[in-house]
């Protein structure tokens, strides 16, 4: 017999005519379980740890994976159906727990609960994930150029065409005149007062 969640999944693939794909439906359990950044379970479910963070983020978006952002929509629907474990309720609960543990001096534990209540709300995000992604420190002026034209390709409406000069202080291969001047009006003396 298939559980309701597979019924489902196929009732889904159908309507958008494409597959859930088993590294898409890892992702999706692993997400709807909360326990790991959007990144953290991209890579759990078998995708490149170097593109973890974009895969995340398509998997997420409707426009690029409506079959899937549907399916997690049904993932956590089972799953408050299975535990009566609702969004609204949790929010609910942790505050009870926050004022139960300040009304007994436990400020700790309140402050713990109201952080996990505001994560849960989506007025704070964990941003561990990013310390460790700064791989762009590493790169040579080659490769970074070679990743920009990368990301031009992919995405263009985020590129915009202008004209630049390259300006460098103090250089002569580039031009050795103010910003100001370059710009079209003289540098402005600054005025202090004797307050």
């Amino acid at each position: 017999m298939k559980r309701r969640v597979d019924t489902k999944a196929e009732e889904i693939e159908e309507a958008h005519g494409r597959k859930i794909t088993n590294r898409q439906k890892t992702f999706a359990r692993h997400y709807v379980d909360g326990q790991n950044s959007n990144a953290e379970c991209a890579r759990m479910a078998g995708y490149s740890p170097k593109y973890a963070r974009i895969q995340a983020y398509k998997l997420l978006s409707p426009t690029y994976f409506p079959h899937v952002a549907e399916f997690i929509t049904e993932l956590r629907e089972e799953r408050e159906r299975k535990y009566g474990v609702t969004l609204m309720g949790q929010l609910k609960r942790l505050r009870e727990l926050s004022l139960g543990a300040e009304n007994k001096d436990q400020f700790s534990a309140a402050i713990n609960a109201e952080k996990t209540r505001s994560a849960l709300g989506g007025l704070t995000v964990d941003r561990r994930e990013t310390n460790h992604f700064h791989a762009i420190e590493s790169m040579s002026r080659e490769e970074i150029e070679s990743r920009l034209l990368e990301l031009r390709k992919d995405h263009p409406a985020a590129f915009v065409d202008g004209e630049y000069k390259v300006i460098e202080d103090g250089g002569t291969e580039a031009g050795s005149e103010d910003v100001e001047k370059v710009e079209g009006e003289a540098a402005k003396k600054l005025e202090h007062h004797a307050d």
